[in-house]
């Protein structure tokens, strides 16, 4: 809610009025003088015309006042009267400038003091700012007094240097309004409206009691009642009336709610928990704020929604001036299952090797993955190597810390360790003997397989095991394999012996 504090004036009654004594200034012209009811606030101001051959007529009458004054000589004029704190009142006035006034001068510029004593100037009540029209113009002044005075003082204001003289501030003030008129002050409070819908409100108090009961009404719209509401965003103006006929406006604006929510969505960390979460952070609106989750009639006070399966989920949210949003339907996902999609497992070689290996393939979950084969430690490797016989009990998790676990065998060749590399092969494409390659029935390592042709030449070569030579481009005929490799024993090993391709 937006509460205005506002001042209003116009026409007031008369119960508010301060009677301003000899308001036109009337008296008899001459140098350092004040007109009857008034007191000379200040030095020496002047009942005008006709004094340092200031020739202006009055604006109402047949005298007026002038001042003249300098940073070390101000000029004023007071008044008796009781001004009450915490009221707020206005007076008119007529001002006018010379440009000289016995000394040159740059501007004229009036300031209002209140105080306890003719010349107090206790508290500014009102400034008029620089001005330099040498003709008569109103000019209203609207001031609140912090506290109770007992004396009103108008002084020409020369606190702006000028470059002409030592008095650069000269004001003529004639025609002052006969009262000085309390304000009535207002309080108009407003509701902003729904973005797009016509539900504002706007509520006028009156703080002044002595006005009466007045009336009101606002436009657009016409409304007669201090309460309107069903307004759509924009200004308003209201004419308030008192009995005794005066009269004042005022404008407040109906703004638009800004009701904005800030989606947060925590996924569920694992497939099938169901621990989604959805939080709305809610701004702008009238809290408290209300969430109507999933086509729900019960709203609920707080904007998180736990413990969620994947699915589509709605959420309206009202502020508490019925002012809605309806956020677009929000989708909760969960991570795909964790699995072991394929467990690759080598043999033991032969029967005197430690040569097993478990190889895990994993998919779903969130990356990484973290591996353990029990009771060992956790490692980012999917492998393990150098196994014995026997069964393994593997467990993966992933990012979030989901789990999945598993078990296999992994089984010993039991045969004797040797490398064993064939004498001869038919690279023919039947699929029989179609490759040479060393059979390894071992744990070895630095393994390199060299053939040669007749001429010495390399046709083949690699240190792979599991690779074989297909003869691709070689001729039938007699070549000589060459074999080195360490075995499961440690023993640096060399082989050789001859090869027959026949196709």
């Amino acid at each position: 809610m937006l509460i205005v504090l506002l001042f209003l004036w116009g026409k007031t009654g008369q119960a508010q009025d301060i009677t301003l004594k000899n308001p036109s200034l009337e008296g008899v012209p001459g140098q350092g003088k004040v007109p009857a009811s008034w007191i000379v606030a200040m030095n020496t101001p002047d009942i005008q015309p006709g004094i340092f051959d200031i020739t202006v007529p009055a604006s109402d009458g047949n005298t007026y006042i002038g001042l003249h004054s300098g940073s070390l000589w101000p000029e004023a004029i007071a008044q008796e009267l009781s001004l009450k704190g915490g009221r707020s009142y206005t007076v008119s006035m007529d001002l006018a400038f010379t440009a000289l006034y016995a000394y040159r001068a740059c501007y004229g510029n009036m300031a209002i003091y209140a105080g306890d004593a003719p010349g107090d100037s206790a508290e500014l009540l009102w400034r008029s700012g620089p001005f330099s029209h040498t003709d008569w113009k109103r000019y209203t002044a609207v001031f609140n007094p912090s506290k109770d005075y007992k004396y009103i003082s108008f002084w020409a204001d020369a606190g702006i240097p000028c470059d002409k003289s030592a008095y650069g501030s000269v004001v003529l003030i004639d025609n002052l309004s006969a009262f000085i008129r309390e304000v009535p002050q207002v309080v108009i409070s407003t509701v902003r409206t729904c973005k797009g819908a016509a539900t504002g409100e706007a509520t006028l108090k009156l703080l002044s009691s002595s006005v009466g009961k007045c009336s009101y009404k606002w436009e657009p719209g016409g409304q007669t009642s201090s309460h309107i509401e069903g307004l759509a965003a924009g200004r308003y103006e209201v004419t308030v009336t008192a009995p005794n006929g005066t009269s004042t406006k005022a404008q407040v604006m109906i703004e638009e709610t800004d009701l904005k929510n800030e989606l947060v969505i925590r996924p569920s960390p694992c497939n099938g928990d169901n621990q989604n979460e959805i939080t709305l952070n809610t701004t702008g609106g009238v809290p408290p704020y209300r969430y109507y989750f999933n086509g729900s009639q019960h709203p609920a006070y707080v904007g998180t929604f736990k413990e969620l399966r994947p699915g589509s989920y709605t959420v309206i949210v009202k502020d508490d001036h019925g002012c809605e949003d309806k956020l677009s339907p929000v989708q909760l996902r969960e991570p795909e299952p964790l699995l072991v999609t394929a467990v690759n497992v080598k043999a033991l070689s032969c029967s005197d090797t430690r040569d097993g290996r478990i190889t895990l393939e994993v998919s779903g979950g969130v990356v990484p993955y973290s591996f353990s084969l029990q009771p060992g430690s956790w490692q980012d490797n999917n492998q393990w190597s150098q196994l014995d016989a026997g069964r393994y009990y593997f467990e993966i998790k992933d990012k979030n810390g989901c789990h999945t676990n598993g078990n296999t065998e992994v089984p010993r060749n039991d045969r004797t360790c040797a490398v064993y590399v064939p004498t001869a092969f038919s690279p023919n494409g039947d699929g029989v003997n179609d490759l040479f390659r060393a059979r390894v029935n071992d744990d070895v390592s630095a393994f390199r397989m060299t053939v040669y042709n007749r001429w010495g030449a390399v046709v083949f070569d690699s240190t792979n095991p599991e690779a074989g030579w297909n003869g691709a481009q070689e001729p039938n005929g007699t070549y000589v394999w060459v074999l080195v490799y360490t075995d499961s024993k440690k023993q640096a090993r060399k082989q050789t012996g001859p090869l027959v391709l026949i196709r």
